[in-house]
């Protein structure tokens, strides 16, 4: 059942109280994004994380399992805004340049037919009938978008000059967190320590994350 309404109401009014501004000033926080619904959902996601850690850090529940929760959360919700901005800057600010179009080249063996009189060749060599036998060439094929690596994605906006290296290798550290919240994965990440100060970082690089990336707009404005 549901808190009683006096102490829910007071709950929220902490969870805002030292916020800059309220969802739209969050959503507002994005004008580097073009795309109108995509900077809804950045300011959406950015609101909703910094609420949520006013409550945990309200909650004071000094005690691991808690303070992983936390990190975990806030770590999954920056990623998310970063990778998703960087994606839209890229693909759809920066799209025709060479080193995006580059992006997801990969190399691939392409079956190919043989002629009839290599296949001929092959069947007198092998002493067979060479049906295991395929042809095929190397060629150069485009992946989805959706497949593309983060980190591949973070070096092509540091070599546009989108962000600075140093930035650029914290927020794929950010993206590499994240992925520990797989439970396996983190069991597996032994030397990992979930500290309440990474998932602040993530927060903190927000501003210079839009400042280098609007520097770099208007610079191609």
């Amino acid at each position: 059942m549901p808190l009683p309404e006096a102490i829910r109401s007071e709950i929220v009014r902490y969870a805002v109280a030292d916020l800059p501004g309220d969802l739209d000033w969050h959503v507002s926080y994005f004008d580097f994004i073009g795309d109108t619904d995509l900077r809804g959902r950045l300011g959406q996601e950015f609101y909703a994380a910094r609420c949520l850690y006013k409550l945990w850090e309200g909650l004071r529940i000094d005690e691991p399992w808690a303070k992983q929760a936390q990190v975990q959360l806030q770590v999954q919700q920056y990623a998310s805004i970063y990778e998703a901005s960087i994606h839209h800057l890229l693909f759809s600010v920066a799209a025709d340049e060479p080193v995006v179009q580059r992006l997801g080249e990969y190399r691939a063996l392409i079956k190919r037919a043989l002629p009839g009189h290599i296949m001929d060749r092959i069947r007198i060599l092998q002493d067979s009938d060479a049906n295991d036998i395929v042809g095929a060439v190397l060629a150069t094929r485009q992946a989805q978008e959706s497949k593309i690596r983060f980190d591949s994605k973070v070096a092509a906006a540091v070599e546009l000059g989108m962000l600075d290296e140093a930035l650029g290798r914290e927020i794929k550290g950010f993206y590499t967190a994240r992925n520990y919240i797989h439970i396996h994965a983190e069991l597996r990440q032994t030397d990992f320590a979930w500290q309440v100060s990474f998932a602040r970082d993530a927060y903190q690089r927000m501003e210079p994350f839009k400042t280098q990336v609007s520097s770099w707009l208007a610079k191609r404005a």
